[in-house]
């Protein structure tokens, strides 16, 4: 399979010990892990941009996303990305309570998988910012779905890179754009500065790394 970025707005480290999610709790002890950075207010649309225009914004830009710097150079497919509303991509729902967890993180993984045999892939499950803000009593339930649903696209596909991350972390209260600040970082690609943590435009640059080295490797 081709690296995959997936993106999990409001995932957090300590949601892992708080729901027991084995497989998420083993992934994060068995490669590279880190924390991101994103400073209130955090909008998903503001920092799924950042990581496409691989630097910093302020304001969303007026920009087809096929013709952003991050997919001109690795050519990756995009699915539920939540840059429009519906989300943008190969899958596209409402980023509203319409669509129940289960069911957008199923085909999420499913197009992941079917998407990543021939292109390289960056995705978004975007169901915990979508319910946790009103219902944090199914955050667990939520945990426990992505930690089932991640176990399967994780140990049963040949994945040559895999960057998991969060933008920012748990929803903090009702409002939109208020989550804890530091988000999760685990993957195949080491981050760029061990003591510090990682800024959401650097995710572009490491998942462009991330296909660079497949392309490499192929080439030998």
């Amino acid at each position: 399979m081709k690296p995959i970025l997936l993106g999990i707005p409001g995932l957090e480290y300590q949601g892992f010990m708080e729901c027991e999610t084995n497989f998420l709790l083993s992934l994060m002890n068995s490669i590279d892990r880190g924390v991101t950075e994103n400073r209130k207010p955090q909008y998903p649309d503001k920092s799924w941009w950042s990581i496409l225009m691989m630097e910093p914004i302020k304001e969303v830009p007026s920009i087809d996303p096929m013709q952003t710097p991050l997919i001109r150079l690795t050519r990756a497919s995009l699915i539920n990305i939540p840059i429009t509303n519906p989300t943008y991509g190969r899958y596209s729902i409402r980023m509203d309570q319409e669509v129940d967890s289960a069911t957008e993180i199923s085909n999420v993984i499913s197009t992941i998988i079917a998407e990543a045999q021939s292109k390289p892939v960056i995705a978004s499950i975007n169901a915990l910012d979508r319910f946790l803000h009103t219902k944090p009593q199914l955050k667990c339930e939520i945990y426990n779905q992505l930690d089932k649903a991640l176990r399967t696209l994780i140990m049963r596909s040949e994945i040559t890179h895999i960057i998991l991350f969060s933008p920012y972390g748990s929803p903090e209260g009702p409002e939109e754009g208020s989550h804890s600040d530091y988000g999760v970082y685990i993957a195949t690609i080491t981050r760029p500065r061990h003591e510090d943590t990682v800024k959401i435009h650097e995710i572009g640059y490491l998942f462009n790394q991330a296909v660079e080295d497949v392309m490499t490797n192929q080439e030998l």
